[in-house]
């Protein structure tokens, strides 16, 4: 329920947001992260994605993410356990130059599922709390870059979920990568590394595609 109302909640300030103001840019898509936990397989999530900017001063985004993977319960037995993982955050702030700051909220839980003598048993790990962001943002048309017209850029950016109110999930997350944007779609290629300081940590490439309405 909670992760229902989190995608309600998300879709309806982006899209309200849009029709109440003619000066806004929207974007919105596909967002993929395939991610290696510290002590398991590799992991596909994968979910929507947007992004809306205000006169180019202000923006809000959002994205929710999902993906499953195996890892190995107890290594004498070779007996394989499931796990769910959904990601998923809405921050807002402004941009300055090729720089940007904000806040908002991330949630995050891990589904694990285990086996034992009278079938199933599936344990829950949520996370949850406030989020400061930065990061910086250019296109290679810009200077020092000077190719004109490029339809390239870059980006590099950090997030602190730096309180959890559900349990110690408390982390940070460092993204960097390259942009294409042409023909009003956005395509980006980049690597995630999501360190939770008390539990594991994820890393692995992301791809975002996004066409702007």
């Amino acid at each position: 329920m909670k992760r229902i109302l989190f995608i309600v909640c998300c879709a309806a300030m982006l899209t309200g947001a849009h029709r109440v103001q003619a000066d806004l840019y929207f974007d919105g898509g596909l967002k993929l992260w395939y991610a290696e936990p510290k002590l398991a397989e590799r992991a596909m999530m994968f979910g929507p994605s947007a992004v809306l900017s205000v006169q180019e001063d202000f923006w809000l985004r959002a994205f929710y993410l999902y993906g499953q993977y195996d890892y190995v319960q107890r290594p004498d037995t070779r007996q394989v356990g499931s796990v769910g993982v959904y990601d998923a955050e809405l921050v807002g702030g402004l941009n300055w130059d090729i720089f940007h700051f904000g806040v908002g909220l991330r949630w995050a839980t891990v589904l694990r599922e285990e086996r034992v003598e009278d079938g199933r048993l599936i344990r829950n790990r949520a996370s949850g709390g406030p989020v400061l962001a930065a990061g910086v943002a250019q296109s290679l048309a810009e200077w020092p870059w000077g190719f004109t017209g490029s339809p390239w850029g870059w980006y590099a950016g950090l997030s602190w979920m730096f309180y959890d109110i559900d349990d110690d999930g408390e982390h940070i997350n460092v993204d960097v990568g390259i942009t294409h944007v042409s023909h009003g779609l956005y395509k980006s290629i980049g690597y995630r590394y999501k360190n939770v300081f008390d539990h594991e940590r994820m890393e692995g490439f992301t791809i975002t595609f996004m066409l702007e309405f």
